[in-house]
């Protein structure tokens, strides 16, 4: 019966609505794992899982490519010969069965191949797809995303950082629900992130930037009136916390006084549904750290640390796309890639060079001598 469909049946009914006889340039968002939760309208948790088993039993297959109104390539899924075959299969049981339908006059019955041609093919799978406890709610509205970036700060360009970024990605869809993203200062830890909410544009958000004299008291306020605005049922921050897949940005944990530390702490330990993406400097004293090694190892923090720039990147970033390869590699021997010093060589800011690096006046020279020299 319909009414009885299973996950895995209704995620591939959903793919199965962007099947393509050759692969596209650019694939669509609901092929992404967002993308599949929000089409069937599961926790993004609950993804990893069906596809573990539709790619096990052929029916899909994980590709990396570029999604449309997305700049880099991402992971997707496309369904397989034997994929498009089985959602067909589904489909004509779907019609040929009785449908319960949640209208503005309440639940009716309705058979399956009426319902598809009062709403055409792709429309009516579309909202099969999304059934919940065995009723399709026809006049179903998703909610905008609510998103709070007010203290996020804006990016310009953005080079590079494919593998963090898929890191970022594959954290959502899994059952982790902290990640700490750390990097010394002027790596670019706050800009990944920044990056990373953007391109996941139909999500809630929050961003809390964690300056030295934050308090506890200031954290929870603030996370818990963002849950009001998404479900106004929110009453202290563990029924916030209850809210499944909402990013929580703590940006810039470094130094902060005993009591942050022990609220960061709780919140590694708290059952929780929504996601936390704590930014942290790599020389956080010790004191200050919230969390231990055994939380890493059995799954409760994922650790995404960010380096210098891969050299294509920085080069990139530098500006000068006929620099001598020679310049190059001692320019980025200098800089290790770091995107801070990178965009202040490319600004020639040899002020700014100097407030933040051990350069000295002479090397700062020499490097602004460099990044112009081309071959």
């Amino acid at each position: 019966m319909p009414g009885q469909l299973s996950v895995n049946e209704r995620v591939l009914l959903h793919l199965s609505r962007f099947a393509t006889d050759t692969p596209p340039k650019e694939y669509p968002p609901e092929s992404t794992q967002v993308g599949i939760a929000e089409g069937v309208g599961i926790s993004r948790t609950h993804v990893p899982r069906a596809m573990k088993t539709l790619i096990k039993d052929g029916l899909i297959e994980e590709l990396r490519g570029r999604v449309a109104n997305r700049d880099r390539r991402m992971s997707v899924y496309a369904v397989t010969p034997e994929g498009f075959r089985k959602a067909e299969e589904t489909w004509e049981n779907v019609r040929k069965s009785l449908l319960s339908v949640r209208k503005a006059s309440g639940l009716v019955e309705m058979e399956g191949k009426a319902f598809e041609e009062m709403l055409g093919r792709k429309q009516a799978m579309s909202l099969v797809s999304r059934m919940k406890d065995g009723a399709i709610e026809l006049l179903e509205r998703r909610r905008a995303p609510v998103r709070d970036l007010l203290r996020a700060p804006e990016i310009g360009q953005f080079h590079g950082r494919e593998r963090e970024l898929s890191a970022l990605d594959a954290f959502l869809g899994s059952d982790t629900a902290v990640v700490v993203v750390s990097g010394n200062r002027g790596y670019g830890t706050t800009t990944l992130v920044r990056k990373f909410v953007q391109d996941h544009e139909e999500t809630d958000v929050l961003w809390i930037p964690v300056r030295e004299q934050i308090t506890p008291e200031e954290i929870e306020s603030s996370i818990v009136d963002f849950g009001k605005r998404i479900r106004p049922t929110v009453a202290d921050l563990d029924s916030a916390l209850s809210i499944p897949d909402m990013i929580i940005v703590l940006d810039g944990y470094h130094t902060v006084n005993e009591e942050v530390v022990e609220l960061f702490a709780a919140l590694v330990d708290a059952s929780t549904e929504a996601k936390l993406v704590i930014t942290a400097r790599e020389d956080t004293p010790a004191y200050n750290w919230f969390y231990q090694k055994t939380h890493v190892e059995s799954g409760a923090v994922l650790e995404t640390r960010v380096r210098g720039l891969d050299e294509v990147s920085a080069k990139e970033l530098l500006g000068n796309a006929d620099i001598e390869a020679e310049a190059f590699r001692r320019v980025y021997l200098m800089t290790r890639g770091q995107p801070l010093l990178l965009r202040m060589l490319r600004d020639n800011d040899a002020e700014g060079l100097k407030k933040n690096s051990v350069y000295t006046a002479e090397e700062v020279r020499y490097l602004l001598f460099l990044k112009d020299k081309t071959g």
